[in-house]
């Protein structure tokens, strides 16, 4: 009798044994614990295996187990980023990628007012299309407004009336908004040709459903700037300025004035200025407060006051902090969906003027000239 049970004992190790490897190979960890049960046998196995391990083994008590509990997310992982963007094949997962810039390659499409620009709706909320209207369950934009009497649905940017609203669906016409797909453009300015390819992988990082461009700036053409001929069009502008003593950066004075009124005035108000070598005093700050109250108040340059009261000013040493990377994805996805331009005390009103548009038979009336 004793035979036998030595027999089964060894039976039984050489079984554990191979499940273990079994467990080993994918990617499973188990813990002994010397506690009366049964043994836990993974799931992982086939099911013949299973079965095997369980009849064969007549004093399975004597070796308990346990599976470990899975490790936490880790940044970076598969599992992490399908967490974090919202699954929508699983329970609690919203799957809205749109305010987590991180997930750039999942954001949803945009309807955008053909007028402005501006987005109206996305597809996360698109019910159904037929003939020429498109039908929603939702706007992306709370501020989409109604006629006063009617159930027009008007733009929040331009007002054009772009549809009607009734049973809780908003149905949209289709020539008057359109899908995009096209990624975010953003355009990095500055005089040194270093400080936008430092900037430029941080951007890249943060959204990466974007195209960045590049324009080295020269001091002799800053003067009386304009954007209108860059191509492509940029969606989101950064002047990036290396911080070297005194900053001369916006109204009379400043380098930037210009080049920041023709983005502002393209963009909607989509503009974002980096000062490097300029650490903020607080980690949770976004700029140096004491540095920008000084340059508003005292160096006769009250507009960039004005832009970092909009949170749109950012300065560090040399790299951003968290907060600023968390602050640079919120700007990222505003510029994306062509959120209407929040009002702004203290920009001067030239900036807020919507661009000029040259109709199609005077600019072709001026070709022939």
């Amino acid at each position: 009798q004793a035979s036998v049970r030595g027999t089964a004992v060894l039976r039984c190790r050489a079984l554990a044994l191979r499940s273990l490897v079994h467990l080993l190979r994918g990617g499973w960890t188990v813990l002994a614990a010397p506690v009366a049960g049964q043994l836990a046998i993974p799931l992982r196995l086939p099911l013949h295996a299973r079965s095997s391990l369980r009849g064969q083994c007549p004093i399975h008590a004597a070796f308990p187990g346990q599976r470990r509990r899975p490790p936490p997310l880790v940044a970076g992982s598969f599992q992490a980023r399908k967490t974090m963007a919202g699954d929508v094949s699983g329970p609690g997962g919203s799957g809205r990628a749109g305010i987590s810039p991180k997930a750039g390659q999942d954001l949803p499409t945009r309807f955008v007012c053909q007028a402005c620009g501006i987005c109206v709706a996305t597809s996360e909320a698109l019910q159904e299309t037929r003939d020429d209207v498109a039908v929603f369950r939702r706007l992306y934009s709370t501020e989409a407004s109604m006629e006063k009497g009617t159930k027009t649905v008007a733009c929040p940017g331009c007002e054009s009336a772009l549809g009607t609203r009734g049973d809780n669906m908003f149905t949209l016409r289709r020539d008057r908004v359109v899908k995009r797909l096209e990624r975010l453009e953003i355009l990095v300015c500055s005089l040194k040709q270093q400080e936008i390819s430092d900037l430029s992988p941080v951007l890249r990082e943060s959204f990466p459903h974007c195209n960045i461009s590049t324009k080295v700036l020269l001091k002799a053409e800053l003067r009386g700037f304009q954007l209108s001929g860059q191509r492509p069009n940029p969606d989101f502008v950064v002047v990036v300025h290396r911080n070297e003593g005194r900053a001369l950066l916006t109204d009379r004075n400043g380098f930037y004035h210009d080049v920041l009124g023709s983005a502002w005035q393209q963009t909607r108000g989509n503009v974002l200025v980096v000062l490097t070598r300029a650490a903020p005093k607080a980690d949770t700050d976004l700029f140096d407060q004491q540095m920008l109250r000084s340059l508003s108040t005292q160096g006769d340059q009250p507009t960039i006051g004005a832009i970092s009261a909009l949170g749109r000013v950012l300065t560090w040493e040399s790299a951003p902090s968290k907060p600023q990377l968390k602050q640079l994805q919120l700007l990222t996805a505003k510029a994306y969906f062509r959120e209407p331009p929040a009002a702004a005390q203290g920009i001067p009103g030239q900036w807020s003027k919507p661009m000029p548009k040259v109709a199609p038979s005077a600019s072709a009336w001026c070709a022939l000239l």
